[in-house]
């Protein structure tokens, strides 16, 4: 059984559901989203960030959360790539208050429901070796 098959789609809904968002990180790894040059795969910036406090670590996690649930959207053709890759319009919103973090809140809800849409729909099919 392939977990990406069209017909596995209530699978990824459940891991969604009960893993808190997490299974996004799993999801993104099956399709190969992680690079190897990347800033979340240097240990040295987890370090720095947990040694400052717990803070920044967490900072850092909901950024790599977020960048890698940008890019499986991308793999999986979610409409309107061309505006949740862009890292300007993140910053933007999370600048702007009230307006800004309910826009944020509302494209971070999108990106996780149109991922399992498009999990529905067949799109993870084509990553199946």
């Amino acid at each position: 059984m392939n977990i990406l098959k069209r017909e596995n789609w209530w699978i990824w809904l459940l891991l969604t559901l009960f893993s808190g968002g997490s299974s996004t990180l799993v999801l993104g790894a099956i399709l190969g989203v992680f690079d190897k040059n990347a800033w979340y795969a240097k240990w040295y910036y987890w370090v720095i960030g947990l040694v400052l406090f717990i803070f920044p670590f967490y900072i850092m996690l909901v950024v790599f959360n977020i960048e890698i649930l940008c890019k499986t959207c991308a793999k999986l053709n979610v409409p309107g790539k061309e505006y949740y890759l862009s890292p300007y319009l993140w910053v933007l919103a999370l600048i702007i208050p009230v307006i800004g973090w309910l826009a944020m809140i509302a494209s971070l809800v999108y990106l996780q429901v149109y991922t399992l849409v498009a999990l529905y729909q067949g799109h993870g099919e084509t990553y199946i070796k």
